[in-house]
């Protein structure tokens, strides 16, 4: 497993870009630190397609009963979120069979969570082929 640029007690957040696209990430406390875990996601991301071209998108329970989410490749099994409720797993499954989702991260800004999908362009775009 590939996980330790992830934030341990971290929670996940979900929004709707546009309505219709799902963004789901990391909720850090800062911008900066926000920034360098999107970095390190859309390295992992680039590396792991060099490595496999197709992936499955699995979700694993977790023994504290939330969820992980987990890429698995042609002998790549990475955990690119851990502790996700079941509520929010369901929102996100729900919204996930147009096949596309945005992986991102979030921050706590002056105005509240924003997403540095939007505001930086930070995000790796996952889409599995119906």
């Amino acid at each position: 497993m590939i996980d330790h640029f992830l934030p341990g007690g971290a929670e996940v957040a979900l929004v709707m870009l546009g309505g219709k696209i799902p963004a789901i990430g990391p909720l850090i406390d800062t911008r900066q630190e926000a920034v360098r875990i999107a970095r390190c996601f859309m390295d992992k991301i680039d590396a792991l397609t060099e490595r496999s071209r197709s992936f499955q998108i699995v979700t694993a329970r977790q023994s504290d009963g939330r969820y992980a989410l987990i890429l698995q490749g042609e002998g790549v099994v990475t955990k690119v979120l851990h502790n996700i409720d079941e509520l929010l797993l369901w929102r996100f499954r729900k919204a996930f069979r147009r096949g596309l989702f945005i992986l991102t991260v979030f921050f706590k800004g002056d105005t509240g969570v924003e997403c540095l999908a939007v505001t930086e362009g930070l995000g790796a775009v996952i889409y599995t082929p119906g």
